[in-house]
């Protein structure tokens, strides 16, 4: 037992390396680059798409710089480098890719890949318990901003869409589907992923972060869930507390111990139910389930859709296809669209149909295969690390896995979020020499803290 200065956050940013400092900016930017594009400078809504990938190249150099490369990750990089750009030059000669349109299709499947492996290796157990304190104290106003929307009437400054002009998308009846700070409610929804893999980490783990912002935290996420309008929310929600039920049937203590914040988490539920516009988002939500039924069938059908089908019947109709060096690098991208022929989902709305358009069959094949690969690998390492009593990479696994396996890379809040968790997820699967507790408070206090090795 030791007792040790935690330094609050202002020491500890100053403290910081120039390639954290560009994590933490690449962190921030993600979170509030909707807000920027809705509220203040709409007119620029479509270069501030691009404003995390001068952060991205950053990030790249330094760390090369700095000899903070990933090494381990080095052979895959470089693999991957080759196989991108001799991919491109064959599109740009040989199938007539517009080399705009095939950049920013480079851009989009070379630059996120290395990236989250660099912010992986790099963060340490301070660098992922601040980043997770830090979700959940912004989860507190951003909600309340998201309650806000969802009030407001649909025409009000609160629900402006990404541009001049645009709206949100609409939920049920009156209501639209909250964003908070993000262009729509996609990026909202990857957001609240994270913040509940981070509230049950913190519940398994006592010394995570304080009781009261875990139980701030909670309500916050109790009450977005309706008031998101969004189906995806749901299911992602749903999907963590799984793998919470999953980590407890496999031996992990803290999981089964956790069985006590039942009774505190209902008090919770019951709190939020009280305020009036929990009911009306509820019944707001039930609407948007029941129009979704009608169209699309019931929860099981809606999983089918959603999941299988847009795997199964791209690859399927892939083999059908007659160009098999692709149509390009970015060809379904909304920057091929407005420079081509104004058409919106060229190569289709799913990532696999668009992977398998845009590559063509051997090399979408192949870069499929890879993430999927990797997506596997740390699901199946971060169950391991379960059983290790480090759950939180496994808590993290239906963001990472997911982005990995059907996510958009060309959708810059999906490719955000995809770096993000499967950098997080990395910097948890790295605690496996040790584990510190408590987690860096908020403010400069004494704590006393307990450093075990493991065997």
């Amino acid at each position: 037992m030791a007792l040790v200065r935690i330094n609050g956050p202002n020491s500890y940013f100053r403290s910081l390396p120039l390639l954290k400092r560009l994590f933490w900016l690449y962190f921030f930017l993600l979170v509030f680059e909707g807000g920027l594009r809705k509220w203040f400078v709409p007119q620029l809504s479509s270069a501030l798409l691009l404003i995390r990938d001068p952060v991205a190249i950053f990030i790249i150099w330094e760390a090369y710089r700095t000899r903070k490369w990933p090494a381990r990750w080095s052979g895959l990089i470089n693999l991957l480098a080759v196989a991108m750009m001799g991919l491109f030059f064959v599109q740009i000669v040989a199938g007539g890719n517009s080399w705009i349109v095939g950049v920013y299709g480079l851009r989009s499947y070379l630059l996120p890949l290395p990236v989250a492996f660099i912010m992986g290796e790099n963060i340490d157990a301070e660098d992922l318990h601040r980043f997770g304190i830090c979700i959940l104290w912004l989860f507190l106003p951003l909600t309340a901003l998201s309650v806000a929307q969802y009030l407001a009437p649909v025409g009000s400054i609160l629900n402006a869409g990404a541009g001049m002009g645009a709206g949100q998308i609409s939920s049920f009846g009156e209501h639209i589907r909250a964003s908070a700070t993000f262009s729509f409610v996609t990026g909202w929804a990857s957001y609240i992923w994270l913040v509940a893999a981070f509230i049950f980490y913190g519940l398994a783990n006592e010394k995570f972060a304080r009781k009261w912002l875990l139980w701030a935290a909670s309500f916050a996420l109790v009450l977005c869930i309706p008031v998101s309008g969004s189906r995806t929310v749901v299911f992602e929600v749903a999907s963590v507390l799984v793998m919470v039920s999953i980590g407890a049937f496999v031996g992990v203590s803290q999981f089964a111990k956790s069985l006590k914040i039942i009774v505190p988490l209902l008090a919770v539920f019951i709190l939020v139910t009280l305020l009036p516009v929990f009911h009306e988002a509820t019944a707001t939500l039930a609407g948007r389930f029941t129009e979704a039924a009608a169209n699309e069938g019931d929860t099981e059908q809606t999983l089918l859709t959603r999941i299988l089908d847009p795997v199964v019947d791209p690859i399927l109709d892939s083999f059908t296809m007659s160009n098999w060096t692709g149509q390009g690098m970015g060809y379904g991208s909304n920057v091929a669209s407005t420079l081509q022929t104004g058409q919106t989902f060229q190569a289709g709305e799913g990532e696999i149909s668009r992977i398998f358009v845009e590559f063509g069959l051997p090399a979408g094949l192949a870069f499929l295969l890879l993430r999927w690969g990797l997506a596997l690998a740390f699901t199946g390492k971060a169950l391991s690390r379960v059983r290790d009593h480090e759950p939180l990479a496994w808590l993290l696994v239906p963001l990472t896995a997911s982005s990995l396996a059907i996510g958009s890379f060309e959708q810059p809040t999906a490719q955000g979020f995809m770096v993000i968790g499967v950098a997080f997820s990395l910097a948890a699967l790295n605690l496996s020499g040790y584990s510190v507790e408590p987690a860096p408070s908020l403010i400069p206090t004494w704590h006393r803290v307990r450093i075990r090795v493991q065997s």
